[in-house]
């Protein structure tokens, strides 16, 4: 397995073994469920996250919190948001898809039409 971790869009779904549960009764989730399961947990047992505006810290795990980050290689603290996010790493990484000499690149499939329009032509 590679270390090749990419972010799970808020809507994607995610499917664990029974064992595997955390903060969700559920095996299969949206990314967006479990983090707002583990704010939820955590604004309804941590006395530091109660104090304050606790909507506010909840922005954990939507838009983000305005924060300053310094960065390897930066020039200083970066101004900017951090949120909460769930990543996935694929046990096959991905085939990089590349076009045969004769044939060009296409972004997009035939259509079963294509062959008469080229009959047609």
């Amino acid at each position: 397995m590679s270390n090749n971790f990419e972010r799970l869009e808020s809507d994607e779904v995610v499917s664990v073994d029974e064992s595997w549960k955390i903060v969700i009764n559920n095996s299969t989730f949206k990314p967006r469920e479990l983090i707002e399961a583990l704010l939820t947990l955590l604004k309804n047992s941590d006395e530091v996250f109660k104090r304050g505006n606790v909507e506010g810290k909840m922005q954990w795990g939507r838009e983000g919190i305005p924060v300053q980050v310094l960065r390897y290689g930066a020039n200083g603290w970066q101004k900017g948001k951090v949120r909460i996010s769930l990543e996935f790493c694929p046990d096959v990484p991905k085939v990089q898809k590349t076009s045969t000499p004769n044939q060009p690149e296409t972004s997009e499939p035939e259509s079963p039409l294509d062959e008469i329009r080229r009959m047609q032509g």
